[in-house]
């Protein structure tokens, strides 16, 4: 079975040198970018550009709250990503934490209201982070699946995993949830540590690691991205792997891996070039995300002079608003 092997990452990882872990071998990155209706990981900027420097392929995950409002999340995700929205599906994350108090069927129909949003804006199906056991057990209706369960990929978490490729299928990959779509990626770790991955201070710090199921070439096409074609490196007097590697940006692995021929004047070399992106925009005319976060003083009125639309259109984009001279401090309102 073809593997490859990626990162997920957050606040959780504050510093991640990107060239190290492309160094290793890891070919995408899965990055927090919010959770709920108004967190956005302080960390999600740099990490989202810091992967498309180093041409590792990127997916943007939400965390969903289930008993917040569907619109709220989706839109506060939809512009927190909106001039860049990276190349893998975006992800929609169903846990545990802070949904210990939901239904099931306040689950099911928040992910998606918020699943159908996301792709209406991304022009892609969302996919699905969880676990088999939670997706059986919370998010299904007696005992069944949602009947939309199998358009999304998933990603499925399980753990513990001890790498073996003589061993596959290996008895602790991710278990098929009843009723979804096999795993397409498989997070095998939450605690490793790996080059690269450090606090603030340098300090060794856990992360979480990933297979993505398939070849590389599977993964690129699952991202709609074409590899750029290897170029060609005629050796001079004087060259070395290092001198090579640094020339074209790569690492020396990466090198020797495409070259299985001494280092000889004369000699063609392939250089595989890394396949780094250009930022993808959501396209603004599929859907309004304009938000605007409560500051003291503000009221409906004035925040609908700001922006030259009226309180009744505020009022019918935000069913949360049940008192219009009741807004509260920090509140994200969604500005038509």
């Amino acid at each position: 079975m073809d593997l490859v092997h990626g990162v997920d990452v957050s606040y959780w990882e504050p510093k991640v040198d990107w060239s190290v872990l492309r160094a290793q071998g890891f070919k995408f990155a899965l990055v927090r970018a919010t959770s709920g209706i108004g967190y956005v990981d302080p960390k999600f900027k740099s990490h989202w550009e810091g992967a498309r420097k180093e041409g590792l392929l990127r997916g943007a995950y939400h965390y969903l709250i289930a008993n917040q409002d569907a619109k709220q999340q989706a839109d506060l995700f939809i512009s927190t990503i909106r001039a860049d929205r990276g190349e893998l599906p975006p992800i929609i994350d169903l846990e545990d934490k802070y949904n210990e108090n939901a239904t099931n069927t306040k689950i099911i129909d928040t992910c998606k209201a918020v699943l159908d949003r996301v792709e209406k804006a991304f022009g892609l199906k969302p996919m699905i982070y969880s676990r088999t056991q939670y997706l059986n057990v919370h998010v299904s209706r007696n005992g069944k699946a949602p009947a939309w369960a199998k358009d999304y990929p998933l990603w499925l978490a399980q753990y513990p995993y001890v790498f073996d490729p003589n061993m596959h299928p290996n008895k602790n990959m991710p278990t098929q949830a009843v009723g979804w779509q096999d795993w397409k990626i498989w997070q095998y770790s939450e605690t490793a540590l790996i080059d690269g991955v450090t606090s603030d201070i340098g300090a060794p710090t856990e992360c979480d690691l990933n297979w993505f199921r398939g070849s590389e070439a599977d993964l690129y096409a699952f991202a709609g991205v074409k590899q750029k074609e290897p170029v060609t490196h005629t050796v001079k007097s004087g060259d070395t792997f290092k001198s090579i590697s640094e020339k074209y940006e790569i690492t020396v692995d990466e090198l020797l891996d495409a070259n299985l021929a001494l280092l000889a004047e004369g000699a063609k070399l392939t250089i595989p070039v890394r396949t780094i992106t250009k930022p993808i925009p959501i396209d603004d005319k599929k859907v309004s995300t304009r938000t605007h976060v409560v500051k003291s003083g503000d009221s409906l009125g004035s925040i609908a002079q700001k922006y030259a639309v009226s309180v009744d259109d505020i009022v019918a984009l935000n069913p949360q608003i049940t008192d219009r001279n009741m807004i509260f401090l920090g509140q994200v309102i969604v500005i038509p």
